[in-house]
């Protein structure tokens, strides 16, 4: 099979895959569940604690340390304000502040795709419990999904939200046209990006709130996320939760202390990943992803994820996801399967060779009948 174009090089690639010592044991292609740790990982955690034990509560400003960093890196990173950018438990809890936060009037209307994770429905009964409508678009095929959620947009429409790189697709959209869109009708715009966020380049330009857990392609653990609230967010909602963190009439989210273990970790990837480059990581991963479509275009095995519009995850139709995801395992290949679709979803720790098994163990398996519908 042709490649595309490696986009870093070989020494790149040798010193990433050295840093990943599970890589050498199996064809890792689950970023899109929980990417890996890079070695530095363990010890960042244990320095919270390390500090701690040695300065008791006199160690307050160096677990701060880490919390301006990590600041600063994600607000580099998705270019915003340092203002804009704070951390919270995980993508459910900023969705959730957000739906809580609004101050619901009989008639309004949120806009949500029907086949949204379930982070991104069930927050919003809080505003049918006050009157509201929750409008839940059937998404149809590839980018038909983009262009329903633009016709579902009324001048009653107060928020709509929607993942970034939907989950069972791989489909991403496109932020600045939606975003747009929503401003024209006055709407928030809130966007679930746990599956873009260090797989793709985000331009928040025209997003109101972002958010994303750090536990898959930041590659930083469970327990924290990022959450990324603009001015006019700020400007438009309540905060629900209010405590010492952000007291009336502090327009600011983050209401109480985050997960300090847990932005040690998150500080300290981040600083490997920009020394890594994130375009570089970015290249990678389109350039990777883009390979397996390209190979399960020459299988002739049909595919969900829309060429012109994918990121790190491409998804697979047609098969019997578990049981071609459990023989796959059995082959040393480990691919998504258990809630949904097939998915694929290599990493920048990933090379064109793991691509290349992927595809013999598929085939081995697709040719002895297992998995098929």
């Amino acid at each position: 099979m042709d490649r595309v174009d490696q986009s870093v090089t070989d020494e790149w690639v040798a010193r990433v895959r050295a840093d990943f010592p599970y890589l050498s044991k199996r064809v890792y292609l689950l970023s899109a569940a929980v990417g890996l740790p890079f070695p530095g990982a363990a010890a960042a955690a244990g320095q919270y604690y390390l500090d701690v034990a040695a300065h008791a509560l006199d160690a307050r400003p160096l677990w701060h340390r880490p919390l301006t960093s990590a600041r600063a890196r994600v607000a580099r990173l998705v270019d915003v304000p340092i203002e804009d950018a704070g951390f919270f438990r995980n993508t459910s809890e900023v969705v959730n502040l957000v739906a809580n936060s609004v101050r619901w009037q009989p008639g309004d209307e949120v806009v949500v795709p029907i086949d949204e994770f379930p982070c991104n429905v069930l927050p919003w009964t809080a505003a049918e419990e006050a009157g509201a409508t929750v409008v839940r678009v059937d998404p149809g095929k590839g980018l038909e999904r983009q262009q329903r959620l633009l016709d579902a947009l009324t001048e009653r429409t107060r928020v709509m939200s929607v993942s970034h790189v939907h989950h069972l697709t791989g489909t991403r959209l496109d932020l600045n046209l939606l975003g747009r869109a929503c401003r024209e009708v006055g709407a928030l715009f809130v966007v679930d990006g746990i599956q873009a966020l260090g797989a793709t380049p985000v331009d928040l330009s025209y997003v109101d709130v972002y958010g994303a857990s750090v536990f898959k392609w930041l590659l930083s653990g469970f327990g924290t996320a990022i959450g990324v609230f603009r001015e006019r967010a700020r400007s438009t909602l309540t905060p629900v939760f209010r405590s010492y963190g952000n007291p009336a009439p502090d327009t600011t989210f983050e209401y109480a202390a985050p997960n300090y273990p847990g932005l040690y970790v998150l500080d300290a990837t981040l600083a490997y990943l920009e020394e890594l480059g994130w375009e570089r990581i970015f290249e990678q991963v389109d350039a990777l992803a883009t390979y397996v479509l390209d190979a399960l275009e020459k299988m002739q095995v049909e595919v969900i994820t829309p060429r012109d519009a994918h990121a790190g995850i491409v998804c697979v139709s047609g098969l019997e996801s578990a049981a071609v995801a459990d023989a796959m395992k059995q082959r040393g290949v480990d691919v998504g399967g258990s809630m949904g679709p097939v998915t694929v979803a290599p990493h920048f720790y990933n090379t064109y060779e793991d691509v290349d098994r992927f595809v013999e163990a598929l085939d081995e398996v697709l040719g002895t009948k297992v998995g098929r519908l």
